[in-house]
């Protein structure tokens, strides 16, 4: 199954199952690929997870022969730089399911500790709502909260 939820012409998130999406994925893993403005430094990100029962994200990195087409972006699959790992586990120490990570894809100009930690609370709902009943006004709202801008002082 794959479902895209848009944002504006210029913010896309690619969520599936099975092998719908830019990358197979087995039957309990879900995929979440965000495109957002080209050149911005946090306008692309891919991960893949599964559920588990315990708590926190664990890095299970599957190594996939696959070409992803990003333009302006060379995207790297596999081993994640170490702010992003960290990123991925920081994101998931409060989560009430934990999640094992079996693929990142990020790009060498528009990754960002922002894209990966909006990824882990976006695949968190998925995984907890279901891809084909998630609401998209929820989605995005899981996105936008994940990193919430800094208050500015009255």
């Amino acid at each position: 199954m794959l479902r895209e939820f848009r944002r504006r012409e210029l913010s896309s998130l690619t969520a599936w199952t099975g092998g719908d999406g830019p990358m197979p994925a087995e039957v309990d893993v879900v995929g979440v690929e965000y495109r957002g403005r080209l050149g911005h430094p946090s306008s692309y990100g891919l991960l893949m997870a599964r559920a588990t029962d315990s708590p926190g994200v664990r890095l299970d990195l599957n190594l996939m022969p696959v070409a992803l087409s990003v333009p302006c972006d060379e995207v790297t699959l596999g081993p994640t730089e170490p702010e992003y790992a960290e990123a991925l586990h920081a994101a998931g120490r409060d989560l009430a399911t934990g999640l094992v990570i079996t693929a990142v894809g990020e790009g060498l100009y528009g990754s960002s500790v922002v894209v990966f930690t909006r990824l882990v609370a976006v695949i968190s709902l998925l995984m907890a709502t279901g891809l084909e009943s998630a609401d998209e006004v929820d989605i995005w709202a899981h996105w936008d909260s994940a990193w919430p801008e800094p208050r500015r002082n009255a």
